[in-house]
């Protein structure tokens, strides 16, 4: 222990003799006299309480220094995969090798500080390797050694022992991380790092995502490492159904051969497909000859509402278009004169149409409550497309459907005179142009003109203008053509009429009405295509998950303005394959996202469903699907990869080992520079000016000498 003040401590003696003098001198003398010992006993006592003063006024400070020695602490990471087993099974050793390697590894770990972990697509920590089993479907060894460094930050790590095949099928390359290692590793390679005999799917390319009716390719790479070239069957099935079938003749060894397969994608949902491919006897593992997938169908039926606001050669046009496309039903209602419509009133539900065509409508003899009913719709979620025409009556137009639209009506006119179509720079990049020569705008120019409105208009706030109108070759600033995405609202404008021009040219102008069918059908597509903007998101974590690994969902709420709600109730609803329903949970994570680990579930598609709601108001729903099966990513290399075990091993400063012989990795160890205990020393400091005791201490003697100063008649 030291002593220190703040101040010089013979200054403090000094002081100290000044106090001592200055008790002997009060009680030299006292009234009324009292004896010799008592004047010395109370002088004593003033003596004391005013050293205890000026001892806590130089701010004395007691530092007190401790030692800790931190033993080495030795890291044993085990990988936990399944092409671990794969490699026993190789070795001739189904199990009982990778136990033996741990026996050795225990063995040569005898004396050490050792922290036992498994690893696969994350790391965990055990008691004893006895504990290991093999079964994981990824191997994340990058992630493996960083999560160890972090984990044991604080520890006296002095070395990392990495048992592994090397073959690792998720994050980066461990390589990377070696040469920066904080502790050198010692790897012992587990595995046949000779060729093995095998045939294998080495990978699968297709569409995740498709429409009903769609024919999907699948390209399959198969390869060949030791087989004579044989016969091979390859066969595309759904469920036990089989779709398509290849035969052809293996490749020769070390090589690969592209099959091209496909299926028609039927009904939507999520469907599950397999691509299977002959079994050979001699074959290290049938674990690859297999691999599933599965691929999105979405409903690509589209149902479209056309009104219009009386009969005319547009409404001809346009819905002979919309006939064009196999994946439309095409309902249409035309005005009469009267105000009802020709084909009788509308649908009672209108909410079963996928989008809404308005040409001409409303015009002057609209009921009210039909256009209501359409503006309602709209506003609901339902697109529209709304086209000029001599019949609209801008008036209604500008009260019902103002807001929906991506143009603003600023002066109304009743007239129309030629024009043509000004494409803008923008619209290029829009998904709507994607047409022949989308660059060169002048091609619009080449078709008969169209009959544009006098009427003066701006594009909506938050809308894209895709054209304007151009006027004996002058580009004004009134748009022509405008789209617009705006909350649930998702609405297109062409304010101009006499598109069935386009659509009867003669032949030298046929590349040109080629191009506005395309874009007709482009902006049909556009409208119809769902965006993302759901206020509740319900996924899962994967895809797909792996036979025995944990189900885990995330999920994401949202309020209109699209602000997160983090204190709703998120429920959810699991459909089995075989149809039973399990009701879940899912917990708040903060920032309006939610999750939920469900576990284990038996392989199979399933289905759920959830609805989140506060304050008894329901938020939003959201519907989806996830499928569990046996993955064969594992076994892609049935070679283990003993060129990256010794280069971790290397680049790290440390040794590499094989399973089959790990004799001296105890010396090895001990004999590292890093094998060393750590003292630390801690400096622990107590202000004694702060400590109450020494306050208490110096009142007490205080109150003493005053107490005995009244005793002796003193006072």
């Amino acid at each position: 222990m030291n002593l220190t003040f703040g101040q010089s401590p013979l200054f403090l003696l000094l002081l100290l003799s000044i106090a001592g003098a200055g008790a002997w001198w009060t009680y030299r003398t006292t009234i009324p006299e009292i004896d010799p010992l008592k004047r010395f006993f109370l002088g004593s006592l003033r003596f004391v309480s005013l050293a205890v003063i000026l001892f806590l006024l130089f701010e004395p400070l007691l530092q007190k220094q401790t030692a800790r020695t931190e033993e080495p602490v030795v890291a044993v990471l085990f990988d936990s995969s399944e092409s671990m087993a794969l490699a026993d099974s190789l070795l001739g050793a189904p199990r009982s090798g990778s136990m033996d390697l741990m026996e050795a590894i225990r063995a040569e770990t005898t004396g050490f500080n050792t922290r036992f972990y498994t690893f696969a697509d994350n790391l965990s920590i055990i008691d004893s390797l006895d504990t290991v089993t093999l079964s994981s479907s990824r191997t994340n060894i990058a992630s493996a050694l960083s999560d160890a460094a972090s984990q044991l930050a604080d520890d006296n790590l002095s070395a990392l022992i990495l048992v592994s095949d090397g073959l690792y099928n998720a994050g980066s390359n461990p390589l990377h991380l070696a040469e920066q290692f904080p502790v050198p590793l010692m790897t012992v390679a587990h595995g046949d790092t000779s060729a093995q005999r095998d045939v294998r799917i080495a990978d699968v390319i297709t569409n995740e995502l498709t429409y009903a009716g769609s024919i999907v390719p699948v390209q399959v790479r198969v390869r060949n490492e030791g087989i004579t070239p044989s016969p091979l069957v390859l066969s595309l099935m759904e469920g036990s159904r089989v779709i398509s079938t290849e035969r052809l003749t293996l490749p020769r060894s070390g090589t690969e051969v592209v099959v091209d397969l496909e299926f028609e994608a039927r009904d939507p949902g999520r469907r599950e497909f397999r691509v299977a491919l002959t079994r050979y006897e001699t074959e290290a593992t049938w674990r690859n000859n297999d691999h599933r997938f599965s691929v999105q169908v979405l409903d690509q039926k589209k149902s479209i509402l056309l009104v219009a606001g009386a009969p005319s050669p547009d409404v001809s046009a346009l819905s002979r278009l919309i006939h064009e496309d196999d994946t439309a039903e095409l309902t249409m209602f035309v005005q009469s004169r009267r105000g009802g419509f020709i084909e009788g009133e509308l649908p009672t539900d209108l909410g079963s149409y996928d989008l809404i065509l308005s040409i001409g409508f409303p015009g002057p003899a609209t009921i009210p409550a039909d256009a209501r009913r359409i503006a309602e719709q709209i506003a609901s979620g339902t697109p529209f497309l709304f086209v000029l025409d001599h019949e609209t009556s801008l008036a209604r137009l500008d009260s019902e459907f103002g807001a929906l639209l991506p143009v603003t009506l600023e002066s109304s006119r009743d007239s129309f005179v030629p024009g043509s179509m000004n494409q803008m720079p923008g619209a290029t990049s829009h998904a709507i142009f994607d047409i022949a020569d989308r660059q060169d705008a002048s091609l619009w120019r080449r078709l008969p003109p169209l009959y544009v409105s006098e009427s003066t208009w701006s594009t909506a706030p938050g809308a894209t203008e895709l054209a304007s109108v151009e006027i004996r070759g002058i580009a004004l600033l009134d748009p022509l053509f405008a789209v617009m995405r705006r909350g649930s609202v998702k609405s297109a404008a062409l304010l101009a009429n006499g598109f069935w021009r386009w659509t009867l040219v003669p032949e030298d102008l046929k590349f040109e009405a080629d191009r506005f069918k395309t874009m007709f059908a482009n902006l049909i597509q556009w409208l119809y295509a769902s965006d993302d903007d759901r206020l509740v998101r319900v996924y899962p974590a994967e895809r797909e998950f792996a036979e025995g690994e944990s189900v885990n969902l995330r999920g994401e709420v949202y309020d209109e303005s699209l602000r997160p709600i983090s204190d709703a109730s998120l429920s959810l609803q699991v459909t089995s394959p075989e149809g039973q329903i399990f009701p879940f949970e899912m917990l708040a994570r903060g920032n309006g996202r939610y999750g939920l680990d469900i576990g284990t579930l038996p392989s199979g598609a399933y289905e759920y469903r959830a609805a989140a709601s506060r304050d008894d108001a329901i938020l939003g729903k959201d519907t989806g699907s996830f499928s569990i099966g046996k993955r064969a990513i594992e076994f892609r290399q049935t070679r283990a990869d003993g060129n990256l075990m010794s280069g971790l091993a290397s680049r790290s400063g440390g040794v590499a080992f094989v399973s089959s012989n790990v004799n001296g990795m105890n010396e090895a160890i001990r004999a590292l520079p890093s094998y060393l205990p750590v003292t630390t020393t801690s400096m622990e400091q107590i202000r004694l000016w702060q400590l109450m005791p020494l306050l208490f201490f110096m009142l007490f003697l205080l109150t003493i000498e005053w107490f005995f100063r009244k005793r002796f008649g003193m006072v």
